[in-house]
């Protein structure tokens, strides 16, 4: 829904009309990244970490989908399915190095994300709210990471699943039971693999509804700007401009 301030959708042609009436997508797009949606214009580069954020998890899904159609979730091939990826499947090895170091860069940008939500006070009412759920998606993305390092089960793989699920083993009472729930057995072997191969695979989806109420508490209070993160100030259309930029206001207008 757009904001009363902003510039409201008005469909020009009787096809756009009938389908506003029956399945409002354009005045969807309008209001959520068009002219309905403006932003303040004194924002920075460091306000595009988001959208890049949003990038980096749509190539680890489209990649990490088609890795999936290839890769094997036995501890006796898995080893042997990963190097049939890099050897035998056709751009194999890109597509891996893609997924691999993607992840990479998906958490290099999240990080810059959250340090300018703290640097502006982002994280302040009334956006406490979009705080909380990106905390929640970053958690998400660690245990996803953590999951599929696990996957080429190698050496570092092994022991990595070994000593992370071994943490929890030091909890008092219940240590033990959770681990041994983590893990499907008492040690990492078969059970582990295929837990952690299903989990990989629905944890990126998981993440992709998160950032859909990420964006949508976003929407409510608006951007924060960087001179004042817990302003209230409603931006009229002369100083603002929509987050697909375009030109909203005459030059005459600028005061």
């Amino acid at each position: 829904m757009g904001k009363p301030w902003a510039q409201q959708y008005v469909p020009n042609t009787a096809i756009e009309r009938w389908l506003d009436q029956r399945l409002p997508l354009v005045r969807f797009m309008h209001d959520a990244v068009g002219a309905g949606y403006p932003v303040p214009k004194n924002l920075n580069y460091f306000w595009n970490f988001g959208v890049l954020a949003g990038v980096f998890l749509m190539i680890q899904i489209v990649t990490g989908v088609v890795l999936a159609m290839h890769y094997s979730a036995n501890e006796a091939v898995a080893f042997g399915s990963v190097e049939h990826i890099m050897r035998d499947v056709n751009f194999g090895w890109l597509i891996r190095y893609l997924h691999m170091n993607g992840a990479s860069f998906f958490f290099i940008v999240v990080y810059v994300h959250i340090f300018r939500g703290l640097y502006y006070g982002s994280y302040k009412a009334p956006r406490e709210m979009i705080w909380m759920l990106g905390v929640v998606i970053m958690l998400l993305m660690m245990a996803t990471a953590f999951m599929g390092y696990v996957l080429p089960w190698g050496q570092m793989s092994f022991w990595g699943a070994t000593v992370i699920t071994g943490l929890f083993s030091a909890i008092p009472v219940v240590g033990e039971s959770i681990q041994t729930l983590l893990l499907g057995a008492p040690f990492v072997g078969n059970p582990a693999l295929n837990k952690f191969f299903s989990l990989h695979f629905l944890l990126p989806f998981v993440i992709l509804g998160v950032v859909v109420l990420h964006i949508w508490a976003l929407h409510i209070p608006g951007r924060t700007t960087r001179r004042a993160s817990t302003s209230k100030v409603r931006p009229t259309p002369c100083r603002s401009t929509p987050i697909i930029p375009r030109r909203t206001c005459s030059a005459s207008s600028w005061r």
